[in-house]
């Protein structure tokens, strides 16, 4: 649609109408009858397009035309164009989820279940197979829920790889009530948040088994190990890992065959580790008994 250049007895001036001046006589531009049936059809495809029948009498058809659900095309999922995106196609992107579909059996997910949440419940151990990246955009996210008692293993396709949040690779395992959310980078997906996180994260980090530890995100950390006594009854105990800040109190049982009295040195912790002293009922000392404790600090 364009201004009638190409008509010569249209009278425009700088390549737009003028009004008829008749002080001076100068006559105003026409309208030629192929500008104002282009015009009429231009806005009459619009209203028709949207599913509305043309009326002489309404002057609010093409915004209503505008307004339909009609109008406009739906763009594919990953589309990153400059067409204009409809309700349906915001839904896909991110401000909400795209969709949530629930499984009791091991399941590999696709392409469709990206933007949305996948929510498996089963009372046996299952899997959920990641998709292939080589099919998804770049930042596409995905979320999956354990709903069931079984554990729910998240592997990747072939030889893809899953990374967590510290840079470890591996399949992922949640429990019931466990989430995972993960994103698209090149060549791989990354885990970035969901309850499943938290075991990567530094504020959360931690050992379990005989000997280990265990941070809070509060800062405050939990120790526990064992030690056996030297020939003065002494146990020289060394944190799994330093504390931070300061090393709080320390609790220590004998683990053996009688009752025994187990005591720190005063003076002797530190943020590494501390001197105990182990007693026998009646105050004999020996090598070889063994301690358990529980430390805590900061």
């Amino acid at each position: 649609m364009d201004y009638p250049n190409s008509v010569p007895s249209a009278g425009l001036v700088n390549g737009k109408f003028v009004d008829e001046d008749p002080v001076t006589g100068k006559p105003g531009s026409l309208i030629p009858a192929s500008w104002g049936n282009g015009i009429t059809q231009e806005l009459l495809t619009v209203i028709q397009t949207a599913g509305l029948t043309p009326s002489e009498t309404r002057t609010d058809q093409v915004l209503t035309a505008l307004r339909s659900n009609k109008l406009f095309a739906t763009a594919p999922q990953f589309d990153n164009s400059q067409s204009v995106a409809t309700t349906g196609f915001v839904s896909r992107s991110g401000l909400q989820f795209s969709g949530f579909a629930s499984y009791a059996t091991s399941t590999t997910l696709t392409a469709a279940s990206v933007g949305g949440v996948a929510s498996f419940s089963s009372a046996t151990p299952i899997t959920a197979t990641l998709p292939s990246v080589a099919n998804i955009p770049h930042a596409g996210t995905l979320h999956i829920l354990n709903a069931g008692t079984g554990v729910l293993t998240i592997s990747p396709t072939g030889n893809e790889a899953i990374e967590t949040c510290n840079g470890t690779f591996g399949a992922l395992k949640l429990g019931l009530g466990d989430s995972a959310q993960l994103v698209k980078l090149t060549g791989q997906w990354r885990l970035y948040g969901g309850s499943v996180s938290d075991r990567y994260a530094s504020a959360h980090s931690g050992v379990y088994g005989n000997v280990g530890y265990q941070r809070f995100p509060s800062g405050n950390i939990d120790q526990w190990g064992v030690g056996t006594t030297d020939a003065n009854g002494d146990v020289y105990v060394t944190f799994p890992i330093a504390f931070p800040t300061a090393f709080s109190s320390i609790v220590a049982i004998h683990s053996g065959g009688d009752g025994a009295m187990v005591v720190q040195y005063a003076g002797s912790e530190s943020r590494t580790g501390c001197r105990l002293k182990v007693r026998s009922y009646n105050g004999a000392v020996s090598a070889n008994w063994g301690i358990n404790y529980f430390a805590k600090g900061y």
